[in-house]
């Protein structure tokens, strides 16, 4: 027999049950980060820390795709999640659904937040075709210019911030919202009595 096969017959060198157990340990932290991305949502907003929380929401009075002018000041009194969104995003498009459901539930409260959509960087035509399209019955206001998403910080739709009745932002979402996003924010904002 040659010297190789008394080696692989003979005891392994300590190292390669170190590698062993390194690979084993690999494989097993690869497959938890599988199994944690495959049962995640597929898309999903991320609450931030904006410069904007506690602080009163950045006012404006601007038309809306429906046709009336409308300010941010007439809903005081009211919570109001403010949605910057666009036709060609596709974030927007998979959100839009929640939205939808979200506003629908809060027409069936008296105290119900309102909901307030802001063009972000799109043609009117375009913004007022997509909203028509997904069913939305809430005001959408016209930004041309984006001197509305400069004055929140926005860079990208879709961006949600969620306004208590004092005027001050609590919260604010990047990416595509979904109803229990909204849902929990709406309810843990009113738990503390902003």
């Amino acid at each position: 027999m040659s010297a190789v096969a008394t080696v692989a017959d003979g005891p392994r060198p300590r190292s390669w049950h170190t590698a062993r157990w390194v690979a084993g340990g690999l494989l097993a932290v690869l497959a938890a980060v599988a199994v944690f991305l495959a049962t995640r949502p597929s898309y999903q907003a991320t609450e931030v820390a904006s410069p904007l929380l506690g602080h009163a929401a950045p006012p404006f009075t601007q038309a809306t795709l429906q046709g009336p002018t409308l300010s941010l000041a007439e809903l005081r009194g009211h919570y109001v999640y403010v949605n910057f969104f666009a036709s060609w995003c596709t974030p927007c498009q998979k959100e839009e659904p929640a939205l939808v459901a979200f506003h629908d539930q809060q027409l069936e409260h008296p105290d119900g937040a309102a909901l307030l959509s802001v063009v972000y960087d799109d043609p009117d035509a375009a913004a007022a075709q997509f909203v028509a399209g997904a069913g939305a019955r809430w005001p959408a206001i016209e930004d041309p210019g984006g001197n509305i998403a400069s004055s929140y910080g926005v860079s990208s739709p879709p961006t949600t911030f969620l306004i208590d009745p004092r005027g001050q932002v609590v919260a604010e979402f990047l990416g595509p919202v979904t109803k229990s996003q909204l849902d929990g924010a709406l309810a843990l904002a009113r738990s503390h009595g902003g």
